[in-house]
């Protein structure tokens, strides 16, 4: 793993800068010679190396989070979530965003960058699958039971279909084209890796159309 991640961090990303700077000074300086189809070709070339790019920072992100040492400590919740929903004030202040907290219990003792990987992923997630929703509505909520901390964030976006539940927190696995929902089928499968180094359990419940919940049970 180590050796991939440096060969992806160093090998690859540098000629993908080099395709998309060539490409994007086509377009910059030669756009008078090119027609309609030439631009549009050029187009569609750099926006795949961003694709790829990106691809190669959520594996990255992967490889930390499975190779990066766990270091406990107290992590205020509440803080935590005021802090990962402040990044989407801007669909906040224009009224299609609402996020409603639940934070019934507010202090875990666990790694906090690892945390914060994880519930930023399923917030953005849900973010994500319900921008076609005229009221985006996401609920996040704490709990305590027993001897574990169980926090869930809840959408009403589109939903999946529970047969599907096996590919969703598997590396590379999609169930949307990038085309209608970006994203690379990386993230879910970062939040699994770092709830599990925590400890945790992570699952979720769908239906089509109903939105979806997502939980994370951590040990106290």
């Amino acid at each position: 793993m180590e050796t991939f991640t440096y060969t992806v961090s160093h090998d690859l990303k540098a000629p993908l800068r080099g395709i998309s700077g060539y490409a994007t000074l086509l377009i910059e300086d030669y756009a008078n010679q090119l027609d309609d189809e030439a631009r549009r070709y050029l187009d569609n070339l750099v926006h795949s190396t961003e694709r790829m790019s990106q691809l190669i920072e959520d594996l990255l992100a992967y490889s930390r989070v499975e190779r990066r040492e766990i270091k406990k400590t107290n992590v205020n919740l509440n803080e935590l979530v005021e802090r990962i929903t402040e990044e989407y004030q801007h669909g906040i202040s224009t009224g299609n965003l609402q996020f409603k907290k639940e934070i019934e219990y507010g202090t875990v003792f666990t790694d906090q960058e690892a945390l914060t990987q994880a519930l930023r992923n399923l917030i953005d997630n849900a973010v994500k699958f319900t921008r076609e929703r005229q009221n985006q509505e996401i609920w996040i909520r704490t709990s305590k039971l027993d001897d574990h901390c169980l926090i869930s964030v809840e959408d009403n976006g589109i939903g999946f279909d529970m047969k599907y539940y096996d590919k969703i927190f598997e590396i590379f696995q999609r169930l949307h084209l990038s085309e209608e929902y970006p994203g690379t089928g990386v993230g879910l499968a970062v939040v699994r890796k770092a709830v599990e180094r925590l400890g945790g359990k992570i699952w979720a419940v769908s239906e089509p159309g109903e939105g979806s919940t997502f939980f994370m049970e951590l040990p106290l």
